[in-house]
């Protein structure tokens, strides 16, 4: 594989840029289910940033700052065109969907903070709830550390546990059985 993709990357270099039509037709599918998958950039996206990595890769043979593999030309391209989608993606992240047409927006107009609010109260209630169920040590070594921020080693000295090692599985044994109290 690699002597193909030397040979074909030596070809280009002399001219035979018909040979990118070939090298994109051969990779496309593979980057844009590979973009989909592991990337969540959509088809068209995935598509337009693999189309964008072979021009690169063209581009820069044509400048001579690209004179020899030291990869696949296949990795080489997956890897502008990953950089391609993190910053569509991030891009696409900043901007703000603006749609005049459609009205204002109901949801604008609720007061979040209040449901917010509401919310926070039914976890906390449903948390102190699960805490009352929860045996004498799961609960204090558990309010010692998320609560009060106790380091680990003064909570076994409160709590009667042998070593900072034993309280660490304590805590964690304790979680796992708040976690199963509190799930819907």
């Amino acid at each position: 594989m690699q002597t193909e993709d030397n040979d074909l990357f030596a070809a280009i270099k002399c001219g035979q840029y018909e040979l990118i039509d070939q090298l994109y037709l051969q990779h496309r599918d593979a980057f844009v289910t590979y973009a989909q998958r592991q990337l969540f950039a959509t088809e068209e996206d995935a598509a337009d940033c693999f189309q964008d990595a072979v021009i690169a890769f063209y581009r820069n043979i044509v400048a001579g700052r690209l004179t020899e593999l030291s990869c696949s030309i296949r990795t080489y391209l997956f890897s502008i065109g990953k950089r391609l989608v993190y910053r569509r993606n991030h891009q696409r992240r900043r901007e703000r969907p603006t749609d005049h047409e459609a009205g204002p927006n109901p949801a604008d107009e609720l007061d979040w903070s209040l449901i917010d609010r509401f919310e926070q109260e039914h976890y906390h209630t449903l948390l102190l709830s699960a805490m009352d169920q929860m045996g004498s040590p799961c609960r204090e070594i558990l309010t010692l550390y998320y609560f009060h921020h106790y380091p680990i080693e003064s909570i076994a000295q409160t709590v009667g546990l042998p070593s900072a090692g034993a309280t660490r599985i304590k805590k964690m044994r304790c979680l796992q059985s708040l976690k199963q109290l509190v799930k819907p």
